[in-house]
């Protein structure tokens, strides 16, 4: 038997414009998958959460293969990271169940042959995963992300963090597909190719920004920063009526800035809060309003 976690992960700044080339900004969530593992005749999954029994098994039997076992697992899994809202929960998984067989088998791993093994993993669920998920569930802290075509072709710079990000993550009772997000964004730019790219420049901006505020702590500007990403999308159509919703009430509980994370039109919006208690705060407000939401905190 063996255990292992792995976090979840937002995106502060810089959604769907990732998909055009720039930079994006991810953190990686206090709130993560707990996985045991324990030999079995046959692989299987065990959960109170919502998955679909058919990938998760598929996943299983890829970081098996990918770290060269042939015996089988019965895979736990449990822990405060919901598996809804495009927050890296099936990275998380992944990243959790290597390091859970490799605590069964008294196997030690570097982080990166962590992340490369649960990449593998994360293949099962999404076919041509960017790298980014697998990389914050197993490492955590704040990364600049650019990505290739493959994961060895992305670019990944972990960023220093001046301070602690405290943060409520809401989500809107929506599953919109990425991918269908994605086409729209695409539509829009093959519609309009000036006004895109004079988005794309004023993104890249808040980018150069935004590095530099989360490496000096400056939550203000961090905030700031936030809304005007928030503005950006909204021009590109991703933010549909609860997403704005969300960011409303989170302003009026006083966040300091407050956007989708994700693929937007629906799934999770984020708040950045003054402290811990106040993301606790901006939380129960969302909840009062009907939102599933909690707080999280992003460390180095």
């Amino acid at each position: 038997m063996g255990k292992g976690t792995g976090k979840g992960k937002i995106i502060i700044f810089g959604e769907h414009f990732v998909v055009h080339g720039a930079p994006a900004i991810a953190g990686g969530m206090s709130n993560c998958s707990k996985v045991e593992v324990k030999k079995s005749e046959k692989n299987g999954i065990i959960t109170k959460q919502k998955v679909v029994e058919a990938d998760s098994i598929r996943a299983i039997e890829a970081v098996l293969a990918s770290m060269g076992i042939t015996e089988k697992y019965i895979v736990t899994l449990e822990g405060d990271l919901p598996t809804y809202g495009g927050l890296g929960s099936s990275a998380a998984f992944c990243v959790g169940m290597v390091r859970a067989i490799c605590e069964d088998r008294g196997i030690h791993m570097t982080n990166a042959e962590v992340n490369s093994h649960a990449y593998n993993g994360e293949k099962a669920f999404h076919g041509d995963p960017s790298g980014l998920d697998n990389t914050m569930a197993t490492h955590g802290g704040v990364v600049a992300f650019r990505r290739g075509k493959t994961q060895s072709e992305s670019k990944f710079e972990f960023l220093e963090l001046g301070k602690p990000l405290d943060l409520a993550v809401s989500f809107t009772g929506k599953y919109s597909p990425t991918a269908k997000m994605v086409a729209s964004v695409a539509k829009f730019r093959a519609d309009d190719e000036a006004e895109f790219a004079q988005l794309m420049d004023e993104y890249m901006k808040i980018e150069i920004e935004g590095r530099k505020a989360i490496e000096k702590g400056k939550l203000d500007v961090i905030g700031q920063l936030m809304n005007e990403n928030q503005a950006l999308l909204s021009e590109l159509g991703v933010s549909d009526e609860n997403n704005d919703r969300i960011c409303k009430i989170a302003m009026t509980a006083g966040a300091l800035g407050a956007k989708v994370t994700g693929g937007g039109g629906g799934g999770c919006c984020i708040a950045l809060a003054k402290d811990e208690a106040h993301a606790t705060e901006i939380a129960g407000a969302l909840n009062k309003a009907g939102f599933s939401s909690f707080a999280t905190r992003i460390t180095k």
